[in-house]
């Protein structure tokens, strides 16, 4: 009987996909101090997000690339903190927010 899937190479299939999700986290990771985009996974209006980031001293840049997203600049250690409301902070990579 022939087999597609070989289980000897099990593990090294799992290394691979663990690799490979460490770095996409990594580019995920938002800088200390820039440019930084919020994403609401709770589905917070545009105005509700802009309150929470000003809250922390962050200057609004524009809108995200979504609905439920914001593109500010300030600072990693203080924005953070949004995550407790269901506002993820995370790097504003140029090919998703544009210059």
């Amino acid at each position: 009987m022939v087999t597609l899937f070989d289980s000897s190479k099990l593990p090294v299939l799992a290394q691979v996909a663990g690799a490979i999700a460490g770095l996409l986290s990594l580019a995920l990771i938002p800088p200390a101090h820039g440019t930084i985009l919020i994403v609401s996974i709770t589905g917070d209006r545009m105005a509700e997000i802009a309150d929470a980031a000003l809250a922390t001293g962050a200057r609004i840049a524009r809108r995200g690339p979504g609905d439920h997203s914001l593109i500010v600049v300030g600072d990693r250690d203080r924005l953070i903190h949004l995550s407790r409301r269901g506002l993820i902070p995370l790097a504003a990579p140029a090919i998703l927010c544009g210059a």
